[in-house]
């Protein structure tokens, strides 16, 4: 692996002089110089993606379960990216794992990493939705230019306003957070927001940040099949409130049984008993004489009823046997009269057989339209590489799929998806629609959900991943129909 191979260096963030859209650091000592102090929960870890041969991406992502499920922000890998997450140290070679892509949620914004060997328990959650007024606390790493300075992770409290019942919380404008990626805890140190941050991290604000609220996070880690940790928030009954309760459930009183005054006078004299006890004494050897008189006549009763039980089922299976043979033949009766009832209906239903076709009659032939056009795409790939592909098509009929792999226009990107988008209509109606791509597709910068049909206008800009294009509708070489 390329990172096993590069990082006998290691990482000292220092941060490019030149600027660019993804912050990233330089790899040139021997241990990632980010601070993990004790105030960092054991499920907050720092993630890093492989930018170039010398330079990493970090981030801060959550651990969901402790199968190695790991949120960041969505877009911050695509598809074949080298991403590390760092697992108690800071030294890449003994303490990086390495990760892929395991799912992405465009629409929420987030994206869930799958980390070999990560076995660290999931984030707890709370047990309810924040209130107008609660604090909470960003706990994240610092942007790369402070990192490369040795700043500690950050540690940032605000409160939040509640608008109505059922919305989403909002961070109050009096105390603003910074444009950071990492999540907002509560005072028991549960998960209740994640914060994405927009293009380069830095200390100052940003519109562009967004905040996705706790039932958010939850339905992203249902549809993954995983529970979430519980809540951190534990508070223990008073131990004396237990005892009071236990003490007076048997009181001093009842411990004391009367019964011993009542047995005190049994020990009498021989003389002095009782007719009663006089009866009671023989009562044993009564019983044990009736014991020994019942006994036999119950063996020569079994006798008899085994003698009676092999002479009934005889008869009884020769009744069954004739009961099925009956319905055996009732049923053959049946489907005959079924299969003759079915020879009539079909009879009496059968239509003439249409008449022959006359060979000298000519068959109408469904023929293609013709392709009287060529659909261009002019345009740019993410590292500065200027591409022109096109292909025939028929201005009344495009039906034209774009991508990586095997399709009609292919753009060499890692970016792109093998199937990444199509378009269809004709020269005056043209649509696009993306076809559940990993980096998604956007018209002009409005992102087309996959599914959605969105129409496309000369000089309307395409972009595919990291590819822009335009498309343009040219009459194909000889065609004078124009």
């Amino acid at each position: 692996m390329r990172i096993a191979r590069l990082f006998p260096f290691c990482l000292s963030l220092l941060l490019l002089a030149a600027p660019c859209a993804a912050q990233t650091v330089d790899s040139t000592e021997d241990a990632f110089a980010v601070s993990q102090g004790a105030s960092v929960p054991p499920y907050v870890v720092p993630v890093l993606r492989l930018v170039s041969k010398t330079h990493v991406e970090p981030t801060t992502g959550i651990v969901l379960s402790d199968s190695g499920l790991v949120l960041v922000a969505e877009g911050f890998a695509s598809a074949g990216d080298e991403i590390v997450v760092l697992d108690g140290g800071t030294d890449i070679v003994a303490n990086g794992r390495t990760a892929s892509i395991e799912a992405n949620f465009p629409m929420d914004g987030l994206q869930v990493l799958n980390v070999y060997g990560l076995r660290r328990n999931g984030a707890p959650f709370a047990d309810s939705e924040l209130e107008d007024g609660d604090e909470v606390r960003l706990t994240a790493f610092p942007p790369a230019e402070q990192i490369a300075e040795g700043a500690k992770p950050l540690e940032i409290t605000t409160t939040v306003t509640v608008f109505g019942e059922g919305r989403n919380p909002a961070v109050s404008g009096e105390t603003p957070l910074p444009n950071v990626t990492g999540p907002l805890l509560d005072s028991c140190g549960n998960v209740v927001a994640f914060s994405t941050a927009r293009d380069v991290q830095s200390m100052e604000t940003s519109p562009g940040t967004r905040y996705q609220w706790r039932s958010t996070l939850l339905g992203v880690m249902e549809r993954l099949g995983i529970r979430p940790g519980p809540s951190a928030c534990v508070e223990a009954a008073p131990a004396t409130e237990v005892k009071a309760e236990e003490e007076p459930v048997l009181p001093a009183e009842e411990e004391v049984v009367p019964e011993p005054a009542v047995e005190q006078p049994e020990p009498a004299p021989a003389d002095e008993a009782t007719e009663e006890e006089a009866i009671e004494e023989p009562e044993p050897e009564f019983q044990e004489a009736l014991e020994v008189e019942i006994l036999p006549p119950i063996e020569t009763i079994e006798e008899p009823l085994e003698q009676q039980v092999p002479e009934e089922e005889p008869a009884s299976g020769w009744v069954w046997l004739l009961i099925a043979a009956l319905l055996i033949a009732a049923g053959f009766g049946l489907h005959r009269w079924r299969q003759v009832l079915g020879r009539q209906e079909n009879e009496e239903d059968a239509t003439p057989a249409p008449p022959p076709l006359d060979p000298e009659e000519e068959v109408p032939v469904f023929q293609a339209p013709p392709m009287d056009s060529l659909l261009v795409l002019n345009g740019r790939m993410g590292d500065g590489a200027e591409f022109e592909i096109s292909c025939p098509v028929s201005s009344h009929a495009v039906n034209v799929v774009i991508g990586r792999g095997s399709t009609d226009l292919q753009i060499q990107s890692a970016a792109v998806s093998r199937q990444h988008a199509a378009l269809n209509g004709t020269a005056g109606a043209l649509t696009v629609t993306d076809l559940g791509s990993n980096n998604g597709t956007l018209i002009n910068g409005v992102p087309c959900l996959e599914g959605e049909i969105m129409y496309v206008e000369a000089g309307d800009t395409l972009m595919l991943g990291d590819t822009r294009f335009t498309v343009e509708l040219k009459a194909a070489a000889g065609d004078d129909s124009e």
